[in-house]
């Protein structure tokens, strides 16, 4: 059974619905029936502004300490096969903590807590965890496509279908649901080297941050289907546990910690390939035409689309005018997709030198600026009114405009946007296109 969810997307659809209702009165109507009928020849409203728009691969996203971390692998029959994997350290419950006399260790395990998914979670994934090599640092930027060294033992395997609803009981504690990665099954190359660190290595975390750099946890490639699994690694459920005895004890544990403290980043791999023809020609191979039927948006560090006007200033330079409203329309070009198109997308302006920047309608607060899937309209608004009208009175030359999956870094959720001129049976209405309310001034 294929299903599709995130927990956030439900609040987000709500907000969108109750956004749209409370704009559904369109700006340029507001006043007309109290202007005199002169007046009125003035405003005009067009939404045949020519577009240029074509998806391209994003460099990277930046992906240290976010707020949930990407694990799992899936094969979307448009984009390809995605991997989703993380790196992090972890710190001590107890500094200058002592095992004892001849501590044994009993076994080693890895706890993450569940946050949703993207995909199909009753999909079967294996998921692989590897000792760091090379130390990661808190106060370094990391990005969807770096790597860290990694020893080469296998520590911990698991194959499992994840299960998001059942609460796990360890012992006496019932735990939310999380997943369980032994890690002395297959080694206890680990389990020995936590349980005979020196007494200095265990005398603060500086010290043993030195000693043991982290994990690597990554998800075997699938085949077909498969999910990204979201995990909290911040919750007190998502720790390592080590459990052992000693010449005097038995029954014995210490914990070692994720915290706010832990550098942690993810790492983000595609394999566009296995992809849609119509996608690898235009986002591969960049044949740029193609986006004017369709255009493609993924989060992961994965894929964005450009779009640009080309023939905006003429507008201005006809005459004055002032632009009362100027919205963007995105249109999504699967009618019934087999999953979640992305809950919400984010505009942003090309800089001259590369990278991006916002605009100065988001300034003017989400409500306003938009980006929210309208699920009536099956598809994205976006209020750029300042935009289009500093486009048209700057001489500056305009690079264009960037859409992206807002949080790419914290989902794996993708979109297929209508390109200017989209192929049938996509309706022309249901096309991407730039709305001007406009008035010409004297």
């Amino acid at each position: 059974m294929l299903k599709k969810f995130s927990w956030f997307s439900a609040g987000l659809f709500l907000i969108t619905a109750l956004l749209l209702t409370t704009c559904k009165k369109e700006n340029n109507d507001l006043g007309l029936e109290i202007q005199p009928p002169g007046d009125k020849l003035n405003v005009h409203s067009i939404d045949t502004t020519a577009v240029i728009a074509y998806s391209q691969i994003v460099d990277s996203v930046k992906t240290d300490e976010t707020s949930v971390s990407l694990l799992g692998s899936m094969v979307d029959p448009v984009f390809g096969r995605s991997t989703a994997s993380f790196y992090t350290q972890f710190r001590l419950s107890e500094s200058a903590y002592d095992f004892g006399i001849t501590p044994y260790p009993d076994s080693l395990v890895l706890s993450l807590k569940y946050d949703g998914f993207y995909g199909d979670s009753t999909a079967v994934m294996t998921v692989k965890v590897y000792e760091l090599a090379g130390q990661i640092q808190l106060d370094s930027l990391y990005y969807s496509n770096q790597s860290v060294a990694v020893k080469e033992t296998l520590l911990g395997q698991k194959t499992f279908t994840p299960d998001f609803s059942s609460n796990v009981i360890i012992g006496v504690d019932t735990l939310d649901p999380h997943l369980r990665i032994h890690l002395g099954s297959l080694t206890s190359t680990l389990a020995s080297k936590l349980l005979t660190a020196p007494a200095d290595s265990m005398a603060d975390n500086k010290s043993f941050l030195n000693y043991f750099y982290g994990l690597y946890v990554t998800a075997e490639p699938a085949n077909s289907g498969g999910s990204i699994i979201y995990l909290d690694l911040l919750s007190s459920v998502s720790e390592m546990t080590l459990y052992y005895h000693n010449g005097t004890d038995d029954s014995l544990k210490f914990e070692y910690l994720i915290n706010s403290n832990c550098a942690r980043f993810g790492n983000f791999t595609h394999d566009y390939s296995l992809g849609d023809p119509a996608f690898k020609a235009q986002v591969i191979d960049k044949d740029t035409t193609l986006g004017k039927s369709i255009c493609y948006v993924q989060a992961l560090g994965g894929v964005k689309t450009f779009v640009r006007f080309p023939y905006i200033k003429n507008y201005y330079a006809n005459g004055n005018i002032a632009v009362n409203e100027a919205r963007l329309f995105l249109s999504c070009y699967e009618p019934d997709p087999g999953l979640d198109v992305a809950s919400t997308l984010v505009l942003v302006k090309r800089k001259a030198e590369g990278g991006y920047s916002i605009t100065d309608d988001q300034l003017e607060g989400e409500g306003y600026f938009g980006g929210y899937y309208d699920k009536n309209n099956h598809g994205y608004w976006f209020r750029i009114t300042n935009t289009i009208q500093e486009l048209m009175r700057s001489a500056d030359p305009d690079y264009g405009l960037e859409v992206y999956v807002s949080g790419g870094a914290v989902n794996a959720q993708r979109v297929l946007l209508s390109g200017k001129s989209p192929q049938l049976p996509i309706a022309p209405e249901d096309r991407m296109k730039l709305i001007i309310t406009y008035t010409t001034l004297n």
